[in-house]
């Protein structure tokens, strides 16, 4: 019998490919590049109790996003400020509210207090967070602020839901929510 050498190209035109499907595989890796990129970048996680869905937005080590409320007594606003630190890490760097009353800070350990142009007052903390828990109340009217974007936390969740904030990987928020 022959051997059949049809099928062999001739040196002039150029090795062979090892892959035959060599732009399938590099698409697919460059896909998959891609999708740990984007799986591994950090976003602040809200997670309620119970099977209400969760919802997180993206974020970046020294992002800032606030959490703006009325005060329970004092009915007047109120703003935590937190910096995204890493995962598991944020710092509550400073508050903003309206009058000195009612379970208000006073004492000089609380942090450094001061006026804004706007006559409000400016609490600087520095407080470390791995996660914060919070209930939901339509008295407090809860709105978690980044950048533009605002979010009502009663208009999501209602009245007496028990939250939590955190700062988590992308693919751990998945891991663990969906």
């Amino acid at each position: 019998m022959k051997p059949n050498f049809k099928d062999r190209k001739p040196a002039i035109a150029g090795s062979r490919s090892f892959f035959p499907v060599k732009y399938f595989v590099i698409i697919v890796i460059i896909l998959a590049l891609f999708w740990g990129w984007y799986a591994s970048r950090l976003v602040v996680a809200v997670v309620p109790e119970g099977e209400r869905q969760p919802f997180a937005f993206g974020t970046y080590p020294g992002d800032e996003w606030r959490l703006s409320l009325t005060h329970s007594v004092e009915k007047t606003a109120w703003d935590d400020y937190f910096l995204v630190q890493g995962v598991g890490q944020m710092l509550m760097t400073h508050t903003r509210f309206s009058s000195l009353g009612w379970g208000y800070p006073y004492a000089p350990s609380e942090g450094k207090l001061t006026r804004t142009a706007d006559g409000r007052f400016n609490l600087e903390m520095n407080r470390p967070y791995k996660e914060l828990a919070l209930r939901i109340s339509e008295q407090a009217m809860q709105h978690l602020v980044h950048g533009e974007d605002d979010y009502d936390l009663i208009k999501l969740y209602g009245q007496g839901t028990a939250i939590k904030i955190k700062i988590q990987y992308r693919y751990q928020y998945w891991w663990e929510n969906f």
